[in-house]
Parts: structure tokens; C-alpha cells; sequence
């Protein structure tokens, strides 16, 4: 019985020296992701810079919407007739998780976007999505391989609710 005890002892400290390890590795992951993707979007997306915002992506990403496939030439060609926001429009965005999974070398994350239009002070455009994209990190940087929104999630349209139900990201 002593030696079943030992071995127990054992399993346990291995786990509480390894388990930090993991976390940490996640964790770093996470905050290049945070920092190399996601807020990168959000500056490029609301500058409507194309050339940063393409350059988000790997040279082969899938663009899938309600609409269907585009491979990223077509993607690409569409993010190039982007046109900045015009005096007095401003374009915020932002993303709340539900699920964030990744390796050293690829990541899948799920959850909502929310884009507000601001066109002077009168009008105001409120618009949300439901996100899932595959990250593969290319010579160092974290980048979008697949890039997937729908408006809808089992025939009801996405709202607040559904982002005010997952995690914030908080980004500058």
C-alpha cells in the first residue's frame, strides 16, 4: 500500500509542476494572438486599412460567410475597394470570446463580434456576428487561415445577447 501511496504522491507533484507549464504556454499564446490578430483587426478594420488588414491573413485563407466561399485572391481583390470612413463616420469593433483552443502552431476561436457605425452625432448603426477562425502561425506571427461569420445561430439572429453572454476582449 505504501508504494501505491508513493506513486500517488508522485502523480500529484508531477501535475502541479507541469500545470503551470501548460497555463503559461496557453497563456503566452493567447496574448500574441491578442496582440498580433486581434488588435491588429480592430486598427485595420476601423481605419479600413486593406494592406494591414490583408496582412493579417495567410496567403491561402478561406473567407466563409452566409453567402458562401472566397478563396483569398477573391477576398483579398474585396478588401482592396475598402474606403476610409468619411468626415464625421466612425467604425469601432469588438470581439467576445466563447471558445479560445490552441497549440503552438494553430489556434480555433469562437465567438461574437459587435460593429458600431457613428455617423455624426445623430445616427448610430449597431451590427453583430457570431465568429469562428482557424489561426496558424506563419514564420513567427500568429495569422487568419479561415475566417467564418454568420449573422445567425440556429435560425435566430445574433443580437447583444449573445455578445454580452461571452467573454470581452478588452483591446486598446
Amino acid at each position: 500500500m505504501k508504494l501505491f501511496s508513493s506513486v500517488n504522491w508522485l502523480f500529484i507533484l508531477a501535475l502541479i509542476l507541469i500545470h503551470p507549464q501548460v497555463y503559461s504556454q496557453e497563456n503566452s499564446a493567447e496574448e500574441a494572438i491578442n496582440k498580433e490578430v486581434w488588435q491588429a483587426f480592430k486598427t485595420s478594420y476601423e481605419a479600413r486599412d486593406s494592406e494591414a488588414f490583408i496582412a493579417l491573413h495567410t496567403d491561402d485563407a478561406l473567407r466563409v460567410t452566409d453567402n458562401g466561399i472566397m478563396t483569398a485572391d477573391r477576398y483579398f481583390a474585396s478588401i482592396e475597394n475598402w474606403q476610409k470612413p468619411g468626415n464625421g463616420t466612425n467604425i469601432m469593433i469588438d470581439f467576445a470570446f466563447e471558445s479560445r483552443q490552441h497549440t503552438e502552431y494553430v489556434g480555433y476561436e469562437t465567438g461574437y463580434y459587435r460593429v458600431l457605425v457613428t455617423r455624426g452625432e445623430s445616427q448610430r448603426d449597431t451590427y453583430y456576428g457570431q465568429f469562428h477562425v482557424v489561426l496558424r502561425k506563419v514564420d513567427g506571427t500568429w495569422k487568419i487561415a479561415q475566417d467564418f461569420d454568420t449573422g445567425t445561430v440556429g435560425g435566430k439572429k445574433i443580437d447583444r445577447s449573445f455578445f454580452e453572454n461571452a467573454t470581452l476582449l478588452e483591446l486598446n
